[in-house]
């Protein structure tokens, strides 16, 4: 499958600074305009693109946010999805993901056949991604929603292994993700060595709670980083321009 236009936006993007900055939007966070309003802070402030989604998601005004989004920023805003339930028109591309450290078929390749056909039919950019769950100090929604045993966070060569059959078997992109809510990010040794083992291009999120923290990964190697659960209760744009200059390398 070729390279996409948001897809090709993001790689040229990282000619320009060290790594990407990405806000997560958790649809069942707050009221739609708040949420919308949320992105467009994100985007004001230094975030290189929207992720919109999550593990569950609850909220009937799903479809209505994702359309306002794209409506209002002029970034990417891109479909972060926990099921073929939750493809809905209006994202530009959808990381279209795959669980490759859990050993539950429903996650590895049924939601893909559903979800395959909705992102087809709505002609949505897809970029192809190797979703990893890391442990991460607690059980997060994602553990518990998919049903599957994290990767340990001391053992980073079979992280690294993962990575390697994510490369082989065709993903362009791999998701370190610790979780929302994680008590501990993933560790920058896994991040480290997941990025010297292939040539994906590596986005790590969850758990990750000051500029240090994301900047550590970001110089671990992370192509992007991703922050979300941290800006829910904070309307405080100086907090994202901390976080972008952490992670650009300004």
């Amino acid at each position: 499958m070729a390279v996409g236009s948001i897809e090709t936006r993001l790689i040229q993007s990282l000619e320009k600074v060290r790594s990407l900055f990405f806000v997560l939007l958790d649809p069942d966070s707050d009221s739609p305009d708040g949420i919308i309003e949320a992105g467009l802070r994100a985007a004001k402030h230094g975030a290189d693109a929207l992720l919109l989604g999550g593990s569950f998601i609850g909220n009937p005004a799903f479809q209505k946010i994702a359309a306002g989004l794209k409506k209002e920023t002029q970034i990417p805003v891109i479909l972060f999805p926990g099921g073929c339930s939750h493809v809905t028109p209006g994202p530009d591309a959808i990381l279209f993901t795959t669980l490759i450290s859990g050993r539950n078929p429903q996650y590895l390749i049924d939601e893909q056949v559903k979800g395959a056909v909705l992102v087809r039919s709505l002609r949505m950019e897809a970029i192809p991604t190797a979703y990893m769950l890391i442990e991460s100090g607690r059980t997060t929604a994602v553990e518990y929603i998919s049903n599957t045993r994290p990767i340990p966070a001391d053992k980073p060569a079979i992280a690294a292994a993962h990575a390697m059959a994510a490369e082989l078997m065709g993903q362009r992109w791999i998701y370190l993700e610790a979780g929302s809510g994680a008590l501990n990010a993933v560790p920058a040794p896994m991040v480290k060595m997941v990025r010297a083992s292939v040539g994906l291009h590596v986005i790590v999120g969850g758990g990750i709670r000051t500029p240090e923290q994301a900047r550590e990964r970001a110089e671990a190697g992370a192509h992007a980083i991703v922050v979300g659960n941290h800006f829910e209760t904070s309307k405080d744009g100086s907090l994202i321009k901390e976080f972008a200059a952490a992670v650009h390398g300004a």
